[in-house]
């Protein structure tokens, strides 16, 4: 293991690429624990950060914007040598396809698990205040985490509750407005040309599956869909090794069996 500052960990791996996870609202990159132990026993190289505001950052100052996040991660990308495979989770899959995007010549494929929309989801004052709360408690996280859950381990509802109170309520509720308000260009077609795998949790009541149809997949040319059952909006807390032997076929299937050329040029 190796580290490029303290919110940067890279696992080093024999793949010839980088799988880059993005965590999402209220999470860190301990998020991705148990996907990247599970992508590093095949030996698949991964790289976890920490956006600003959350986890080691908690106490980086706004304004939160998409963009802002988005650039977090092409720094990542530019420290890199090997070409990636961007993974990004609820609002840190809106962020993944911003940096796929910006970066396309280096990524080689994005992946959305469980993604918000990025034109935003459309709620009532009385719901956003809901996201956005004035106090952030362990009830409040409890709460919110085993409602949109399915089989979330003990020990990671944990770690998530301790991850989410270390960020600042004003934090929490910026960032809530981003993913609610959503991306300026998240109502036109993505800008990311490349492969493009869209994961969706069987039991997730927020991004359900008609969201997913009518909101996410229309903006990709030709997508892959799948479904994880009996998991929620969490597959890769919920069921870490599942949601790596899904990453490890999509990749097997879409990357590892084609030479690489930078999107948009010839090899």
């Amino acid at each position: 293991m190796s580290s490029d500052g303290p919110h940067v960990v890279r696992h080093p791996g024999t793949s010839g690429y980088a799988v880059v996870l993005v965590h999402g609202f209220m999470d860190d990159r301990h998020i991705w624990d148990g996907v990247a132990a599970a992508l590093g026993e095949a030996g698949t190289e991964t790289v976890r950060l920490d956006l600003a505001g959350s986890g080691t950052r908690s106490g980086a100052d706004g304004p939160f914007t998409y963009d802002r996040l988005a650039a977090d991660v092409v720094e990542v990308l530019d420290g890199l040598t090997e070409p990636v495979v961007l993974v990004g989770q609820s609002m840190g899959a809106v962020v993944a396809e911003l940096a796929a995007a910006a970066r396309p010549h280096a990524t080689r494929a994005l992946v959305l698990l469980t993604p918000v929309p990025a034109a935003g989801v459309p709620m009532s004052e009385e719901m956003r205040a809901v996201f956005g709360p004035d106090e952030l408690t362990a009830e409040y996280v409890e709460f919110g985490r085993t409602g949109f859950s399915v089989a979330m381990p003990e020990d990671a509802l944990r770690q998530q509750v301790a991850t989410a109170l270390r960020m600042r309520v004003s934090t929490a509720r910026e960032l809530a407005d981003c993913w609610i308000d959503g991306h300026p260009d998240g109502g036109r077609p993505s800008a990311y040309p490349g492969p493009v795998l869209v994961v969706r949790g069987g039991g997730d009541p927020f991004v359900t599956e008609r969201l997913v149809k009518d909101a996410v997949l229309p903006r990709f040319p030709a997508p892959e869909y799948v479904t994880v059952e009996e998991v929620g909006h969490w597959p890769h807390a919920e069921r870490p090794a599942e949601v790596a032997a899904l990453l490890g076929a999509f990749l097997a299937r879409r990357v590892e069996r084609d030479p690489w050329s930078p999107v948009g040029h010839p090899s």
